[in-house]
């Protein structure tokens, strides 16, 4: 796939590096993935999360594949399956520790945008940016009321925090603030346009201080991914964030100049938490 990339990572302010990220460009299956896990107390739940993901998602696929087209189940509800299956994995193997995920896998034409907690995924459109993934913090009302209805607190140490500890209502790992903090995604599934020149998946260390138009704008005017993704670490910095900070900028243009399709269209969004 025509897809090219750039990352860069600072710890900020941070005494250890708990982020890890993934690429896989998987040619034969027309897949390619860009992905983002910011971990807190400790870096084993975003290490397992980025060896994990993806291999098991393209597993699901490849099986998926093998059936008959009306009895495969949608690619959004395997790549739920393939969060969900890193979360236990954590679980089982006792990892204490937790991670935020947002994740972009582009299969041909389509895209999977998902997350869980507060990193994001945003996209270039002809003169501005969407942001495909929506932050998970206790203080949305949904995920409050989500959490208090298992029996949970939100409750305010400088920020809002999970029972008084995590500053985010959706994570993978975090066994010991289970139920309330779930490792449930939100998914988005669309089809690209050629409007789509670039995309940028980062963690928190970078929304706290910049907002997505400012990113894209950046991005536009580097226009190289790897000095794109440096110069937001850089000018996130600059701007004040306190946080360890890991950015992968996508260049999109290669891939989606061949689309007849013009505008972004946003075909379904699962978000199985929602519902709980």
């Amino acid at each position: 796939m025509n897809i090219t990339y750039g990352i860069a990572e600072d710890v900020g302010l941070r005494p250890s590096m708990e982020d890890a990220h993934a690429i896989f460009d998987i040619q034969e299956e027309a897949l390619f993935s860009a992905e983002v896990y910011d971990g807190h107390s400790g870096r084993a739940a975003a290490y397992a999360a980025s060896e994990i993901v993806t291999p098991h998602f393209l597993s699901l696929l490849r099986s998926e594949r093998s059936k008959q087209a009306d009895d495969r189940r949608p690619d959004r509800e395997l790549l739920r399956e393939a969060y969900l299956a890193a979360d236990s994995y954590m679980t089982d193997r006792g990892i204490g520790s937790g991670t935020a995920a947002a994740t972009f896998h582009i299969i041909g034409d389509r895209f999977l945008a998902a997350n869980a907690g507060d990193s994001r995924v945003i996209i270039g459109t002809r003169r501005d940016a969407v942001q495909l993934t929506l932050d998970h913090k206790p203080d949305v009302p949904a995920e409050r009321s989500r959490i208090e209805s298992l029996g949970g607190r939100v409750i305010t140490y400088v920020v809002p925090r999970v029972q008084g500890m995590l500053a985010m209502s959706r994570a993978l790992g975090d066994p010991a603030l289970k139920p309330y903090v779930s490792p449930e995604p939100r998914i988005v599934e669309g089809l690209l346009g050629s409007e789509n020149d670039f995309a940028v998946v980062a963690c928190d260390g970078v929304w706290d201080v910049l907002k997505p138009h400012h990113v894209i704008g950046v991005v536009r005017d580097e226009g190289d991914a790897q000095a794109a993704a440096e110069r937001i670490i850089t000018k996130a910095l600059a701007v004040g964030t306190s946080d360890n900070v890991t950015v992968i900028v996508l260049d999109l243009r290669q891939h989606t100049a061949q689309l007849t399709r013009r505008k972004l269209k946003i075909v379904a969004v699962v978000d199985h938490a929602s519902q709980q």
